[in-house]
């Protein structure tokens, strides 16, 4: 608990908040790994059959949070005190911008209805009828969760 306290005056704080990208659903934020809450993005070792080829999605996904990351500001609100890895779980903005929608939206995520309901469920069909991201190498692209189960260490 005493870390979720330092985490919240760290981000009240962004200017003093050291924030970097884990992968594209986890931050470290002061030290904290932070999991993003209502999305999951591919695992950083993971890749899929793209128009042909073999593309690294899991740093496609990492690039991708490092550019929705400049939009603004970080501010977060917890979601969970933890998940199954024992990470406080925060829904985030990055100024006006939404993460798990951008990070959805732009293809580089699967929403995860069972936490975000439906909130981010349009984002991810705009994506996938776009051929966005993990959607261009339709059905190709294995959701990150099958992947984790596959290749656990």
């Amino acid at each position: 608990m005493r870390a979720l306290i330092a985490l919240f005056l760290a981000l009240s704080s962004p200017a003093l908040a050291a924030v970097e990208i884990v992968d594209g659903d986890t931050l470290r934020i002061d030290g904290q790994r932070v999991r993003l809450w209502g999305f999951d993005a591919p695992e950083r070792r993971q890749s899929c059959q793209m128009n042909g080829r073999s593309e690294s999605i899991g740093q496609e996904a990492t690039a991708a949070l490092r550019s929705i990351l400049a939009a603004g500001p970080l501010r977060c609100q917890v979601r969970q005190l933890r998940d199954q890895n024992g990470r406080p779980v925060m829904e985030c903005w990055a100024g006006a911008t939404s993460i798990g929608d951008a990070m959805v939206r732009t293809g580089w995520a699967w929403a995860v209805p069972r936490f975000s309901k439906d909130l981010y469920l349009p984002a991810q069909e705009e994506a996938e009828r776009e051929n966005r991201g993990v959607w261009a190498g339709r059905g190709h692209c294995e959701a990150p969760a099958r992947f984790r189960k596959k290749h656990r260490r």
